[in-house]
């Protein structure tokens, strides 16, 4: 990557991201810091993929899932690994504000632990976004379901196989065995 790109005189923006190259390289805004993380690992993709199939599968007309799509947080800004939008939400923008998110996915990675247990949720909940899920990988696939209660996320489900967790619009049946199967 030419660094020239990366060169810049103050606090960033999440806007102005959209110059950056698309270089597979996660590129997210916190505290106005460029925060640059490696592409994710093919387990990690397996993972976040599955989940997005399994979600779409069940989406109802009114919800949209898609991954890896900017959450403008004020002047900051995350890219959680998939999450569901309103299907109100126009996708011809880069950015798209909280208001507009039932629920939120993340992937931990070995990379990640840090920001996906602790960080990331507190500044969903602080954004008002109704659903997080966190996806522990290591050392088995746990998906861990929160649900926002009086401005924080309390966990309301917990699968290690195959269940029910909440969703925008009502729930939805995961099946994480499907992750080692095919």
């Amino acid at each position: 990557m030419d660094t020239s790109e990366l060169e810049h005189a103050g606090a960033w923006r999440f806007d102005q991201l959209d110059g950056l190259p698309d270089d597979g390289r996660r590129y997210e805004v916190v505290d106005g810091l460029l925060v640059v993380s490696p592409a994710p690992t093919g387990w990690h993709q397996r993972v976040a993929g599955e989940l997005l199939v399994q979600l779409a599968r069940q989406c109802p007309p009114e919800w949209r899932v898609l991954h890896e799509l900017g959450l403008q947080l004020g002047t900051d800004g995350r890219v959680p690994d998939v999450a569901v939008l309103t299907a109100a939400t126009s996708l011809h923008t880069s950015f798209f504000t909280p208001d507009l998110f039932g629920l939120v996915v993340e992937v931990v990675s070995r990379s990640s632990r840090k920001t996906d247990r602790f960080a990331k949720p507190g500044e969903y909940a602080e954004a008002g976004i109704p659903l997080f899920w966190r996806v522990e990988t290591d050392p088995q696939v746990v998906l861990v379901a929160y649900a926002l209660q009086a401005g924080t996320y309390a966990e309301v489900a917990m699968l290690t196989d195959a269940g029910e967790v909440p969703t925008p619009w009502g729930r939805a049946h995961i099946d994480l065995g499907a992750l080692h199967r095919s």
